[in-house]
C-alpha cells in the first residue's frame, strides 16, 4: 500500500504520508533515487507501523551532505564551488537544517577534546618527571603545530614567490613606453650614476614586482628595449601572479580560520572536561564568572591570533627581501626609507607588551563583574525583599566602570598600533624618494604624485622614471600591509593570546578528582587513587555475580591538603544490599563528607573504598535546571510511564502537579525559583529514585520538606 502510494512521487502523495511541513524534504529524497525508486528504498524509510523513520532520513542527509564537502575535487576546493548547491537551494526556497553541511569529524568537539586531553595528560606526566609546570602552549604546539607551520609555508610561498614579483613585471612593462633620452638612450631604462650594475641584477632577481615594473616600462613612449611580445609576456605574468595569489590566499585564509576554530573548540572541550573533575577545594578557588569568561572571551583570542601569527616572521623576512629589491632600483635611498619604517618596530613591540598587560587587567575586571552579576541573580529575591536594588546597582556600575577603564586603555593602545597603517608607510616613501633626489638621481613621470613632482621640481628639478615609481610604490604597498597592518596586529593579538593561554593554563592546574572508571561499575579507591578492580577479582567470579554494596576500610580523608585536621578519620564499614542504613551525628561531623568520599568527590589520604553497583544520589541542597518538572525528574533517561507514575506518587508530587499551571510540563526557572523549597526537595528526591540503581545515597533529602509531606514520605 505504502509503496504504491510512493511510486507516484508527486507532491500529493508526500503530503498524505509526511504532511505539508516535510513534503519538500521527502520529495527531494524520492526524486534523488531516479525515475523508478526501488521497493526496498521505500520499505527502508518505514517502520513496522508504516510510519516514517526520521533517524534514517537524518542519516541519509548526514551522508549526503558530508560527501559534498569531504569529497570535493581540488578545483572545487580552491574555488569553493562545492558551496554553490547550498546557495542555489537558498535562492529557490528557504533553507532547512537538512540542507546544511555536516560538521567534519576533525572539527567535532569530541574528537578535538580527546586529542588535546591526551596530549595534556602526557604533558602532565612529562612535567611531573622533569619537575616543571605543565605548559598548555607546548600542548597546543604538539597537537596543532604541524598544521600551523604548513599554513606558514603556504603564506611564505605566496608572499615571496608570487606577490613580490608582480610590481617588478609591471615596472618592466612600463619600460616599454619609456621616452628616448637626451643622448639618444632610453630614458625609461634605469641609469644609476653611482651603481651602474643595478640594471642587470634587477632584471635577474625581481619576479612579481619586476613583472609589474616591466609592464609599465612597455608603455613608455619611443622605447625600443622591450618588444611587443615581451610586453605581452610581462602583462600575462602580472595577471597570472594575481590569479595564482587569489587561488592560494583564499583557501589559505579558510584553512587558517578553521585552525583557529579548532584551537578554540579543543580548548573549550578541555575546559569543560576539567570543570567536571574539579575537586571541592578547586571549586572554592574559582568562580562561575571566571569559567564563563574563559569560555566566552579567552578562547576567542585563538580565532584572531592565528590569522596574524605568521606575519611575525614572514613580515621581517619580506622586509629584508623588499629592501634588497628596492636597493637594486634606487640604491641607498631605499635603505633610508625602510629604516624610517623600521624605526617604528620597537615602539610596536612596546605597545604590544602594554596590550598584554591591559588584556590581563581587563580579564580580571571582567571576572569580577561576571561573578558579581551571578551572585546578584542568585540572590535577587533577597535583594528585592530588602529593597537593595540601588546599592547593588551601584556595585555593578562601579565594577563595570573599572572594566571599561581597562578596556579603554587597551583600545587606545590598539588604536596607536593601527595608526601606523596611515603614517609609517607614507613617511617611508617620502624619505626614500627625497633621499633619491638628494643623491642626484633623475625624476620624470606624469603619473607621480603631485606633491612629489612639485617637491622635486623645487629642490633640484630632477626626474625619476615611471618604472621606478611604480615598482617602489608597489613594494611599499606590500610593506604597508605586512609591516604596518598585519605585523602590529600580530603583536597585539599574540600578546592577548599569550595572556589567555596563561589563564587557561592556571585553570587547568587546579586540583581535580581522580579519573573515574566510565565502563566498569566496580571501582576501587585506594590511597586517593581510583583503579579498576575487574582484573583483581577471580576469573571464575563474574562482576554481575559479586554482591552489590560498598566496603570502606580504614578511610582517612580531608578536603584540603593544607588542612591539618582530617575530615574523616579511620572509617571502616561494610554496606550490604537490601539494607536501609542511616548515618546520624551532629552538624559538621562528616555525614555529607562520607557520601562525597563514596562518590569520589573527597580525595582519600589513606584507606580504600570498594563500590560494586550503580549509584543514584540525592544531594542535601536540592538543585534544578531550567526546564519542565518532568525533564528535571527524568534527567535524560527514557520515559517509563509506570515507573514515573509510581515515583511521583511515592515522592508526594501528585498534589503539586494539580496545583502547577501545566502539571509536570510546567517550566521551572533556573534553580527552580518558581517552586517552593519543599517542592524542589521532592523533585530532587524523585530524580534520584527514578533512576534504577543498585545503591541510593540520600543526603537528608527531607530537610526542606514540610511536616505533612515529610510524614507522608516517611510512611511510604
Amino acid at each position: 500500500m505504502y509503496v504504491r502510494e510512493y511510486d507516484n512521487k508527486d507532491e500529493k502523495a508526500c503530503v498524505q504520508r509526511f504532511g505539508k511541513k516535510h513534503r519538500h524534504k521527502h520529495a527531494r529524497i524520492i526524486k534523488q533515487q531516479g525515475p523508478h525508486p526501488s521497493k526496498q528504498f521505500f520499505l527502508a524509510l518505514l517502520d513496522e507501523t508504516g510510519a516514517i523513520r526520521p533517524n534514517l532520513l537524518n542519516e541519509f542527509y548526514e551522508i549526503q551532505n558530508s560527501m559534498v564537502s569531504e569529497n570535493a575535487n581540488p578545483i572545487s576546493i580552491i574555488t569553493f564551488l562545492y558551496t554553490l548547491p547550498t546557495f542555489w537551494k537558498g535562492f529557490k526556497r528557504d533553507l532547512e537544517e537538512t540542507d546544511l553541511y555536516q560538521t567534519l569529524n576533525e572539527h567535532k568537539s569530541s574528537y578535538l577534546g580527546d586529542k588535546i586531553e591526551l596530549a595534556w595528560r602526557k604533558e602532565e606526566e612529562n612535567a611531573r618527571k622533569s619537575k616543571r609546570t605543565p605548559s598548555l602552549r607546548r600542548v597546543l604546539i604538539k597537537v596543532f603545530g604541524i598544521e600551523f607551520m604548513f599554513y606558514g609555508i603556504v603564506l611564505a610561498f605566496t608572499e615571496f614567490a608570487i606577490r613580490l614579483n608582480q610590481p617588478v613585471w609591471l615596472g618592466m612593462l612600463v619600460r616599454y613606453f619609456a621616452p628616448i633620452g637626451k643622448n639618444g638612450g632610453n630614458a625609461g631604462v634605469i641609469s644609476l650614476t653611482k651603481s651602474g650594475d643595478f640594471q642587470n641584477r634587477s632584471q635577474e632577481t625581481m619576479i612579481q614586482p619586476i613583472a609589474l615594473g616591466q609592464l609599465i616600462l612597455y608603455y613608455t613612449p619611443n622605447q625600443t628595449r622591450i618588444t611587443k611580445d615581451e610586453a605581452y609576456m610581462y602583462a600575462g605574468a602580472v595577471v597570472l601572479c594575481s590569479l595564482i595569489y587569489v587561488f592560494i590566499i583564499h583557501p589559505y585564509m579558510m584553512g587558517i580560520v578553521h585552525l583557529g576554530m579548532k584551537l578554540r573548540v579543543a580548548c573549550c572541550s578541555l575546559i569543560y572536561r576539567k570543570a567536571l573533575r574539579l575537586s571541592k577545594t578547586a571549586l572554592g578557588q574559582t568562580t562561575a564568572g571566571q569559567l564563563v569568561n574563559l569560555l566566552s572571551n579567552d578562547v576567542n583570542r585563538f580565532d584572531v591570533a592565528v590569522l596574524f601569527a605568521h606575519q611575525l616572521w614572514v613580515g621581517p623576512l619580506e622586509t629584508i627581501v623588499i629592501t634588497y629589491l628596492m636597493y637594486l632600483q634606487i640604491g641607498i635611498s631605499a635603505v633610508i626609507g625602510v629604516t624610517a619604517l623600521l624605526c617604528f618596530i620597537p615602539l610596536q613591540f612596546w605597545l604590544g607588551k602594554k596590550t598584554s598587560v591591559l588584556r590581563l587587567k581587563t580579564a580580571i575586571r571582567t571576572d569580577e563583574r561576571v561573578r558579581l552579576m551571578n551572585e546578584i541573580i542568585s540572590g535577587v529575591q533577597v535583594i528585592k525583599m530588602y529593597t537593595w536594588e540601588k546599592p547593588f546597582a551601584n556595585l555593578v556600575s562601579l565594577a563595570r566602570k573599572h572594566e571599561i577603564r581597562a578596556v579603554t586603555g587597551a583600545s587606545y593602545v590598539r588604536g596607536v598600533l593601527l595608526s601606523f597603517i596611515m603614517f609609517s608607510t607614507r613617511i617611508s616613501i617620502f624619505i626614500s624618494i627625497f633621499a633619491y633626489i638628494l643623491f642626484g638621481e633623475t625624476i620624470y613621470s606624469t603619473r607621480i604624485s603631485i606633491f612629489i613632482s612639485i617637491f622635486a621640481y623645487i629642490l633640484f628639478g630632477e626626474t625619476i622614471y615611471a618604472e621606478q615609481v611604480f615598482v617602489i610604490t608597489s613594494f611599499y604597498s606590500i610593506l604597508r600591509q605586512s609591516m604596518t597592518i598585519f605585523f602590529p596586529q600580530g603583536i597585539g593579538q599574540i600578546a592577548e593570546a599569550n595572556i589567555s593561554i596563561k589563564r587557561l593554563n592556571n585553570f587547568l592546574m587546579y586540583d581535580e578528582n581522580k579519573i573515574l572508571c566510565r565502563d566498569n561499575k566496580t571501582e576501587n579507591i585506594e590511597n586517593g587513587s581510583i583503579k579498576d578492580v575487574k582484573d583483581e577479582i577471580k576469573p571464575e567470579l563474574a562482576q554481575n555475580d559479586r554482591i552489590k554494596g560498598i566496603t570502606i576500610k580504614n578511610v582517612t580523608a580531608k578536603w584540603s591538603e593544607s588542612s591539618t585536621d582530617n575530615t574523616l578519620s579511620n572509617i571502616s564499614m561494610e554496606l550490604r544490599p537490601r539494607k536501609l542504613i542511616a548515618v546520624i551525628g551532629p552538624v559538621g561531623s562528616g555525614k555529607t563528607s562520607l557520601l562525597h568520599a563514596i562518590l569520589k568527590e573527597l580525595p582519600l589520604e589513606e584507606g580504600t573504598i570498594d563500590v560494586n553497583g550503580e549509584i543514584s544520589y540525592a544531594s542535601q541542597e536540592p538543585w534544578l535546571f531550567a526546564g519542565t518538572v518532568r525533564q528535571n525528574i527524568l534527567f535524560g533517561l527514557p520515559m517509563e510511564r509506570a515507573r514515573y507514575k509510581m515515583v511521583v506518587k511515592r515522592c508526594a508530587l501528585e498534589r503539586d502537579f494539580t496545583l502547577l499551571p501545566h502539571g509536570d510540563k510546567t517550566i521551572v526557572g533556573e534553580r527552580g525559583v518558581s517552586l517552593s523549597g519543599g517542592q524542589r526537595a521532592r523533585i530532587n528526591l524523585a530524580r534520584a529514585v527514578y533512576k534504577q540503581a543498585d545503591i541510593y545515597l540520600l543526603d537528608d533529602p527531607l530537610s526542606a520538606v514540610d511536616t505533612v509531606a515529610g510524614k507522608e514520605l516517611e510512611s511510604i
